[in-house]
């Protein structure tokens, strides 16, 4: 291990600036400790993003899918030690507790796995990297010279990670300004709805509309905040069926003011240092105005039977008139009614009303 740890220390900067070399590296340092394989991941709210080498990257997808996650004995022993090196299952948990532990009883050991050698690092993010090299069961725990040799690679792993971030982050500016260029107010989200970046017609909104809350962005119209605080924890929780992923920002005068609408980031764009989880746009209601049916299901999800019932409310038609016009049952249009509601976050028609006639798209350049 310490002839190698040259070769090590110029990988691990190299995946600091390229990402896609993470798997290959935790492999090779994998080996060179005995071990199947090794893997990354933070520690957030709710689900985590990860990157792990291709023999062992099958059982961190299921550790992941499976909700381990939320009862992973290993990493909360792990924080509560807070110690700033390596440490190992042992250092942890004592022979009887790892026996009975269940992550290492049902997940870890019937997978023929449950030793392994990890760390914890944390990011500007406000998350907490979690690195790990695993060996198989049967192989048993790690040397205590090894374990050495891993604190002294330790140093590199973390200033790589903070370049991984960095890099993130600026990724996330950059992302927020693009949607700048249209006209959109933007903030970058990270996976506890943190605020990571923002462009500067969303820095105006700063702090009458949205605040910049220590434990996550905020949204000062209270009702709009828990809708927004809903969706976070759904989109956190890798869940998007029935959540209200837009809803309306009413002003200190009671009337609305603007509309947030809440995009998940997926895919590439949302890799382990960065965090980025989602992105808030804020579209302001500069003027009043009846809006078309695709407007309206645009800005708060709504289904086109849905959108078309909304924009006849706006027109001033009633429940009767609707059901009448459409010829639909009037418990069907009260049905959707309550849909539309739960997606506008207000309660009442009348309430209702009012912010659609106050719904307009901004215009270009305004």
């Amino acid at each position: 291990m310490a002839e190698l740890s040259e070769k090590f220390i110029d990988q691990i900067y190299e995946a600091s600036f390229v990402p896609e070399k993470w798997p290959a590296l935790l492999d090779d340092l994998a080996r060179a400790v005995d071990g199947i394989g090794g893997y990354l991941f933070t520690i957030s709210r709710g689900a985590s993003a990860y990157v792990a080498s291709e023999a062992v990257a099958p059982h961190v997808g299921a550790f992941m899918d499976e909700g381990w996650m939320a009862v992973n004995g290993r990493a909360a022993r792990a924080e509560a030690l807070a110690y700033p090196g390596f440490i190992t299952d042992l250092d942890a948990f004592s022979a009887e507790e790892l026996d009975s532990e269940p992550i290492y009883r049902d997940f870890l050991r019937p997978r023929g796995m449950g030793w392994a050698a990890g760390t914890h690092i944390p990011l500007p993010t406000g998350d907490v990297l979690s690195f790990n090299l695993e060996r198989s069961t049967a192989r048993g725990p790690f040397e205590r010279p090894l374990v050495e040799a891993l604190d002294r690679l330790r140093p590199h792993v973390a200033r790589a990670a903070m370049v991984g971030a960095r890099l993130g982050l600026e990724k996330a500016r950059a992302g927020a300004d693009a949607l700048e260029a249209l006209g959109l107010p933007a903030a970058v989200l990270g996976g506890r709805g943190q605020l990571l970046a923002c462009n500067a017609l969303m820095d105006r909104l700063i702090p009458d509309m949205v605040q910049d809350g220590t434990a996550r962005a905020q949204i000062t119209d209270r009702k709009a905040d828990a809708l927004l605080d809903q969706a976070l924890s759904a989109l956190a929780g890798g869940t998007r069926r029935g959540i209200v992923q837009s809803f309306p920002i009413k002003g200190g005068d009671g009337k609305p003011s603007g509309v947030a609408h809440l995009l998940p980031v997926r895919g590439s764009a949302n890799d382990v240092f960065s965090r980025m989880n989602s992105i808030l746009v804020i579209m302001p209601l500069p003027g009043p105005g009846a809006p078309p049916v695709k407007v309206l299901q645009a800005l708060f999800d709504l289904t086109p039977s849905e959108a078309r019932i909304a924009a006849a409310l706006a027109d001033g038609r009633s429940i009767d008139a609707i059901s009448q016009d459409f010829g639909i049952a009037r418990e069907t249009v009260r049905s959707h009614l309550r849909s539309i509601f739960a997606k506008s976050g207000v309660s009442k028609q009348s309430s209702l009303v009012r912010l659609l006639l106050g719904v307009t798209l901004p215009r270009p350049g305004s």
